[in-house]
This record gives structure tokens, C-alpha cells and sequence, in this order.
């Protein structure tokens, strides 16, 4: 079994007797020689909240967006969204919405036959098809992998091209939680309703993650009171280990979207785009108050216009949230409604989704695992939720610590993680990106995990990060 020995203030003793009595447990850290990294701030909340302690101060922004204008029903096929009441600020803030790939990424690949023979002698069987797809169509993959501190021997593969997130895009949202909670802005131990939480879940839309999660909670007795609640320290939980978008919403609306791109941008993401909530991107995929019956031709309206887009993400998420009549209506909708086409969802996915690159992700995983947020309990916090796999006897006999998110949407699958092998003193760490895969491709896919195989193997064979850079011809 694993003990716990990351670095923690003097202040975490609540902390810890939350971390013990929810059963969070992270392998102990190896010793190691920590590389240059400089701390990110901790970002001031915008709002006042019942989850905040009485410690907070309110946050005065060094400077104030414009305020995004009424919106009136237009004649495009854009969402016209019904609310009535202050929206909240636009997505886009300090980020782009979209972006614009200006890099060539690699199209064509000519390996070795012999490296390649040998390469195909050592990668696992359940990991071919995703080293076929990257050999084949090595335009659709973004990666970079490598033991930090040894980055010239890494392996890197269109790593500097924006790529679709999904949902490893959530990691920003628990750096942001961590670091708030860690600067005495949020109180993890504030009760959250599910009935609350239950109003950012759109139905169809995670192939029930968010009630796995939830019934999970209840299965554990980490539930409370009638009608049911939990503390708001289960909420990253379930956006981390289950990938709730549910969860991930309430946080990012309760944390508020500057400081959601504030912490991208003081995490050096430097090809990221705006995160915007999960359950308004979908309602501006498809929606009951559109009025023309064309969702590929709303998108494409957004995609022109990229103001519109980020104001009416969030004036779709408002409404969903707070006005009980239009969430009922839009579930009602969707009961009779057939999904979005494939291809329409994949015109999403490519262009509208959150956006970032291989090799700014793979950075964040090294400044994770080195402890690398603000202090050592904001990592402590973002640690023991992201190192949630230890709990399982095969990770614990190969790593002292791993930490993982992936994520998918149609057409991607995203994969990112750290590592510190048993034996090893420095992490490795991965970042698999793959886009535009063909429908039948990405089912089959999102089920067997061969991306996920392939980066598993980067991590635990000391011989597969030299074999696969052989064949992709890295000098």
C-alpha cells in the first residue's frame, strides 16, 4: 500500500483528514532533483459565494472587459437563446476563442524498415492501431513524450499544432480549484445539492458519466442530508475520475471564466484556447430555440463570428442553469430528437472545441509532478485527485505516482499523463493527441483505448521511447 508524502503548508491538517476519510490516496513521491519552475499566483475569485470562506477579499480585476451586448433574435442560423436576467461574462476574455493553424503539421512519415521491425517487435498487441494510425495518417496526431529533464531525447510529433482537448482540457479547472482553495478562497468542506449540481447535466451527452459519478457517491455514503448533498470537495472528484461535465461546469461557473483563462494563461499554455462550459458548447451544437434546422450551418455562423460564439456559450449555459422552464423544455426536446449528424458533431469537435498543443500539455504534467503550482498544497490538491489510478495494485507495483486525464469528443481522443516509474528519480511525461478520426475509427476506439495502450507502454517499457523516435526519424 502507498503513503502520501507530497509537501504540505502547516494549514492542510483539514485537508488531510479529508484526503484519509475520502479514501484519495497518492503514492509516495521518489526523491528527485526538481527542475527550474516558476510557480504560478494563485488567481483572486470573481464572485461572492457560499463556498467561500470568510477569509476571501473581492476580486478587483487590473482591468474590466466590455460587457457583452443584449443579444436579439437574429435571422442566421445561430442559437437564440431565451433569458432574461445579467449574463454572465462572455467566454473569451483573455484567451481566443479559435484558432488558427498557421505550423504545416507532418503528413507522411518514412520509418526505417529495420527500426520499424524492431519497433514492432516490442509494442504491445492492444497498442498497434494507435502507432498504425500515427504511422499511416500522422497529420491526425499530436504528441510529445519524454523524462523530464531529457527532453532533446524525447519523442515529439506535430507537438506545437492546437489540437481538440476534450476533456483533458478539465486539468485548467482543477488547477484553478486547487489554487483557490489552497489561498483560502473556497472552502472544500461547503455543502453543494446535488439537485444544484443536477441542473448543469444535459441529458445524452457524456454516455452517462455524470450519473456513474453521482451513483457512485451514493454507493459510498459520501452523500448526506434529504434532499442529498455533498462537500464541494467531491465536485473535482467527479470531473476528474468519472469526467463529468456536470462537475465541470459547476466549477467553472463558480470560479468564473476570467479566472478559468487567467490560470491557462499563468500555466503557460501558450497555444490555448477559451474553455468554454461543456453544457453551453452542446446547446450551441443543437438547441430547442434554434430556428432554422441547420446545426452545421449555425456552427459554421459561430466560426465567422467569434464574438457571437462567446457570448451566446454562456448565454446558453445561464439559461440551461438558472431558468427551470427552458431546462425542462430543452430536455424535453431532446427526448424527441435525434443527435446532431457525425459529421456535424465532428465540424464541432475540430474547430469549436477548446484547443491546445502536445507539447504545452506534456509541460503542464512536468509541472504538476513536480509540484509546481503556487505552493505545495495547491499541487498536494491537484495531485491526489489526478493520481486517482494508484488505487490499483498494477499501477502501484510499476509507479510510485501516476496522474492521468484523457478525454473524447467524435473525431478525438486525448490522452496526457505523468509518471515516476518504481525505480526512477525524474517523471515521465505524455501527451497523445488524436483529431479527425473517422466515425467508425473513434467508436471503436473509445471503447478499446488504443491511444491509451500506446502511451501506457510509453510510460513503462524504458525501450519504447527510443524505439518509436528511431521510427519517426527525430535526429
Amino acid at each position: 500500500m502507498c503513503v502520501n508524502l507530497l509537501p504540505m503548508s502547516a494549514k492542510v491538517g483539514l485537508w488531510a483528514a479529508l484526503f484519509w476519510l475520502s479514501g484519495l490516496l497518492a503514492c509516495v513521491q521518489p526523491p528527485s532533483v526538481v527542475l527550474p519552475i516558476t510557480p504560478i499566483a494563485p488567481l483572486p475569485l470573481p464572485t461572492t459565494s457560499t463556498h467561500l470562506t470568510s477569509q476571501t477579499t473581492p476580486f478587483i480585476p487590473t482591468t474590466t472587459p466590455s460587457p457583452p451586448p443584449t443579444l436579439t433574435p437574429a435571422t442566421t442560423a445561430a442559437a437564440t437563446p431565451f433569458f432574461q436576467g445579467s449574463p454572465s461574462p462572455a467566454c473569451g476574455q483573455h484567451l481566443p476563442l479559435f484558432t488558427v493553424e498557421t505550423a504545416v503539421p507532418t503528413t507522411s512519415l518514412t520509418p526505417d524498415p529495420e527500426a520499424q521491425a524492431r519497433l514492432e517487435a516490442i509494442i504491445p498487441d492492444a497498442a498497434r492501431p494507435a502507432l498504425r494510425q500515427l504511422l499511416d495518417h500522422p497529420q491526425t496526431v499530436g504528441l510529445a513524450a519524454y523524462r523530464v529533464g531529457q527532453q532533446a531525447e524525447g519523442v515529439f510529433l506535430n507537438a506545437d499544432i492546437p489540437m481538440p482537448l476534450a476533456s483533458v482540457v478539465k486539468i485548467i479547472h482543477l488547477v484553478a480549484y486547487a489554487e483557490a482553495v489552497a489561498a483560502g478562497q473556497l472552502n472544500p468542506l461547503s455543502a453543494v445539492s446535488l439537485a444544484e449540481l443536477e441542473n448543469y447535466y444535459l441529458p445524452r451527452s457524456d454516455l452517462g458519466a455524470h450519473q456513474r459519478a453521482v451513483a457512485e457517491l451514493a454507493e459510498n455514503g459520501r452523500t448526506f442530508a434529504d434532499p442529498p448533498q455533498i462537500v464541494l470537495d467531491e465536485v473535482p472528484w467527479l470531473m476528474i475520475r468519472h469526467s463529468s461535465n456536470a462537475a465541470t461546469d459547476y466549477l467553472h461557473r463558480l470560479l468564473g471564466q476570467a479566472v478559468i483563462e487567467q490560470t491557462a494563461i499563468s500555466l503557460g499554455l501558450t497555444s490555448q484556447t477559451a474553455p468554454c462550459p461543456f453544457l453551453g458548447q452542446f446547446l450551441a451544437m443543437s438547441n430547442h430555440v434554434r430556428t432554422a434546422n441547420n446545426d452545421l450551418l449555425a456552427l459554421e455562423a459561430y466560426l465567422a463570428d467569434p464574438l457571437l460564439y462567446g457570448q451566446e456559450v454562456i448565454l446558453l449555459t445561464d439559461a440551461f442553469v438558472t431558468n427551470e422552464q427552458f431546462r425542462a423544455d430543452e430536455i424535453a426536446w431532446l427526448a424527441d430528437q435525434r443527435p446532431s449528424s457525425s459529421s456535424t458533431q465532428e465540424f464541432f469537435t475540430a474547430h469549436l472545441n477548446a484547443q491546445g498543443s502536445a507539447r504545452d500539455y506534456a509541460a503542464l504534467m512536468a509541472r504538476l509532478a513536480q509540484n509546481g503550482l503556487s505552493n505545495g498544497e495547491s499541487s498536494f490538491i491537484a495531485r491526489r485527485f489526478l493520481e486517482w489510478p494508484m488505487h490499483f495494485e498494477v499501477n502501484q507495483e510499476q509507479f510510485y505516482n501516476l496522474g492521468y486525464k484523457n478525454g473524447r469528443l467524435p473525431g478525438s481522443l486525448t490522452t496526457v499523463y505523468y509518471a515516476y516509474p518504481v525505480g526512477e528519480a525524474t517523471p515521465i511525461v505524455i501527451a497523445l493527441f488524436y483529431r479527425n478520426l473517422p466515425n467508425a475509427l473513434y467508436r471503436n476506439w473509445r471503447n478499446s483505448l488504443p491511444h491509451d495502450e500506446l502511451a501506457r507502454w510509453l510510460l513503462s517499457d524504458p525501450a519504447a521511447l527510443p524505439a518509436l523516435r528511431e521510427v519517426i526519424n527525430i535526429p
